[in-house]
């Protein structure tokens, strides 16, 4: 990696770090939103454990603007160059969810990398919301079965999409669309790791209740 990806890289990074959620609760309450709730530093535990929409909207805005800063940043340092962009869109995803502040922990990432994708590619923001709602109404009405549905597919709808159809909906210049399928695959990894946990507790947590009855 040369010296200016590797600073994009980090400068993505150090954004993806600034924890929205867990100074929203700071500045709401004084209490650390890491003890509260899942403990997840984002806008779905924010607005449990506030029980605020307004906040949890602002965290999950501030988020997803995170996401689309690094973007034309990368823009702005190297121009059309959609390495630096795919850079600082896996970065950004990454500081927000293991935030070396916050001793590797943070959020989940979805609303970060929406904004990542959001001007990237916004068809595969439609596919995660498409997806995202099959998963939710068809499997389990779970936000956390919901997402992870719509990582995977996402991921593995990336794949099956025609070059043509990337290049058309693509916001940013990309040549190759084998690079944005593998962008995508690399953010879609960060974020199904995080979403292990809630759906390892939901399988616990079910399995508990049907001993119970």
């Amino acid at each position: 990696m040369n010296v200016g990806l590797l600073f994009i890289g980090l400068l993505s990074y150090a954004i993806g770090c600034i924890p929205t959620a867990w100074i929203a609760l700071k500045l709401n309450s004084g209490r650390d939103i890491r003890e509260i709730g899942t403990g997840n530093v984002g806008a779905h535990n924010a607005y449990d454990a506030t029980g605020s929409k307004v906040l949890g909207i602002v965290v999950m805005v501030v988020d997803a603007l995170k996401g689309a800063a690094v973007i034309y940043l990368a823009k702005l340092f190297h121009g059309d160059y959609f390495a630096a962009m795919a850079v600082a869109g896996t970065m950004v995803v990454l500081g927000h969810n293991w935030n070396v502040l916050l001793r590797f922990t943070g959020g989940r990432g979805l609303a970060t990398a929406a904004g990542v994708f959001a001007v990237v590619d916004p068809l595969f923001l439609i596919v995660w919301w498409v997806t995202f709602l099959t998963g939710y109404f068809a499997i389990r009405k779970d936000v956390h079965v919901g997402s992870m549905t719509a990582i995977l597919a996402t991921a593995v709808l990336a794949w099956s999409t025609p070059d043509r159809v990337i290049r058309d909906t693509t916001m940013v210049v990309c040549l190759d669309p084998t690079q944005m399928r593998m962008f995508i695959a690399a953010v879609s990894l960060l974020l199904f790791i995080r979403h292990i946990e809630p759906i390892r507790e939901l399988i616990r947590v079910s399995a508990l209740t049907d001993d119970e009855e």
